[in-house]
């Protein structure tokens, strides 16, 4: 089952792409999470051979207390997202976003951080030991989710709307960008709207340059690592799984630039977003 694709998100099976087990596996994930969509480190797992089936086989379980979803809810209730200055009336029509197309965004934007999120705290459990508090919380009901627009490939997306993307990638460091930045897939999905792209670009990039952003990165993720250890208590003894696809886990939610970057972002732009609503 293993792919000969890359572990970029850009170049990661699409969902698209996957056939027989791998795409019972991704089904099997979407209903299990109550997603509409397979985010990257999933995508990612499957090019190592044993890999997806082996870390889905590890944690479905957990997902299926409803518990991940939950402590994804107390991490944002105690995150101080880096959220930019209000959108003014207008703002986004003088870019070409009308209404159907911010609500089009915002479930896009609500599938990345529910995946992500949860994945962030549920994956957590897999690599750290167990403890705290046994987590037996309510659990939050998930959406009811829209036909999503379509992931873009790269050949889909016009040059200026990729050199966009490609500043925005910058948004998770702080100084000199990094030649081995990776595109989040969240962004590559917003290609629809390069308005929104520009808005999102010029209204994060100051909370980069003074550091709000990193700060935000590095107290996400120390939450999701309490949270983590957390859910670790509900987990069965450590699962098979080849080396490979734990270390892959471990450095997808081991650093505050990893998934805790996106999680971060990601919500600071729904809540960035409302203000449209509230002008």
């Amino acid at each position: 089952m293993a792919g000969r694709l890359g572990r970029d998100p850009v170049s990661a099976i699409s969902e698209a792409e996957a056939t027989g087990e791998a795409a019972a596996i991704f089904a099997d994930i979407r209903a299990t999470m109550e997603i509409p969509l397979i985010t990257s480190i999933w995508r990612s797992l499957y090019d190592i051979e044993g890999g997806l089936t082996a870390a889905w086989r590890a944690v479905k379980p957990l997902y299926q207390t409803g518990q991940p979803a939950a402590a994804l809810a107390r991490v944002m209730a105690q995150a101080d997202l880096p959220v930019p200055q209000p959108l003014v009336p207008g703002q986004l029509a003088c870019v070409g976003i009308g209404p159907d197309d911010l609500s089009a965004i915002r479930a896009i934007v609500a599938a990345y951080n529910r995946s992500n999120g949860m994945n962030m705290v549920a994956l957590t459990a897999l690599v750290v030991p167990p403890a705290g508090a046994r987590p037996e919380d309510p659990v939050p009901p998930a959406p009811v989710w829209p036909e999503l627009r379509p992931l873009l490939a790269q050949s889909e997306i016009e040059p200026d709307t990729w050199g966009l993307l490609n500043h925005i990638k910058h948004l998770a460091s702080q100084g000199t960008p990094r030649d081995n930045a990776v595109l989040a897939t969240l962004w590559r999905h917003l290609a629809h709207w390069p308005g929104l792209l520009a808005l999102i670009q010029t209204g994060f990039a100051p909370l980069r340059q003074d550091g709000t952003i990193m700060r935000a990165f590095g107290q996400v993720h120390e939450l999701a690592q309490t949270e983590g250890a957390r859910l670790a208590q509900l987990c069965p003894n450590e699962a098979a799984m080849p080396d490979d696809a734990r270390k892959m886990i471990a450095t997808y939610v081991g650093s505050p630039v990893a998934v805790a970057h996106m999680v971060t972002l990601g919500h600071a732009l729904a809540r960035w977003l409302e203000t449209e609503a509230n002008n």
